[in-house]
């Protein structure tokens, strides 16, 4: 479950003849400048008719992150109990706070408004890690963090997501990420179509 695979795809942006295959549990990371398409990729990946070709995922569960589209709500509750809702597991909910950088017990009781920028961005991936997703979407992956917070928590969240098989397809523009992530394979979107660069053979 989680894998996808796009064919022939046309989309907005002049996205044209887009060939792209990602199997169930791997990663992808999408680089490229502002407009090239990155998002209209991930739009096409979470559902979104292409004008022509056809994107296959397999049954699982889609959950995304496209910062001014698809935002995630993030409730009044104190973190940890907004992460535990959806989990059920306290000591799951620590975990997934712990993985995306938020391991301060006194953070666990701040509720979303009083937290710094760059901590609500971490919030935003601990609920979206709480959705137990099989294919995992997000948009400026890291966009208004510090380069140790950012490194970190992509390590953090790297970590998680191997460990329960999930498949991530993340946009950044921070070389840092991308090293962190240490994803399988590269997608430079530019201006029309993809160039791949696997960086690994099929993990086994």
């Amino acid at each position: 479950m989680g894998g996808l695979e796009a064919r022939g795809i046309v989309g907005p942006f002049a996205l044209k003849g887009v060939d792209l295959l990602l199997r169930p549990g791997e990663w992808l990371a999408l680089l490229g400048p502002n407009g090239s398409g990155k998002t209209t990729l991930l739009r096409l990946l979470l559902g979104e008719a292409p004008d022509a070709g056809e994107v296959a995922v397999p049954p699982g569960r889609r959950v995304a992150y496209i910062p001014g589209e698809r935002e995630v709500d993030l409730g009044e509750d104190p973190i940890l109990e907004a992460v535990y809702r959806r989990l059920k597991d306290v000591g799951a909910a620590i975990e997934v706070l712990n993985r995306v950088g938020l391991s301060d017990a006194v953070l666990y009781r701040a509720r979303p408004h009083e937290l710094s920028t760059g901590q609500r961005e971490r919030f935003r991936l601990a609920l979206l890690l709480a959705e137990r997703p099989d294919l995992l979407l997000i948009d400026e992956f890291a966009a208004h963090l510090d380069v140790p917070t950012a490194r970190r928590v992509a390590l953090g969240l790297g970590k998680l997501c191997r460990e329960a098989g999930v498949t991530l397809v993340a946009a950044t523009h921070r070389p840092e990420v991308v090293a962190a992530l240490d994803p399988d394979l590269l997608v430079y979107v530019g201006y029309g179509g993809l160039t791949t660069v696997p960086r690994r053979g099929p993990r086994t």
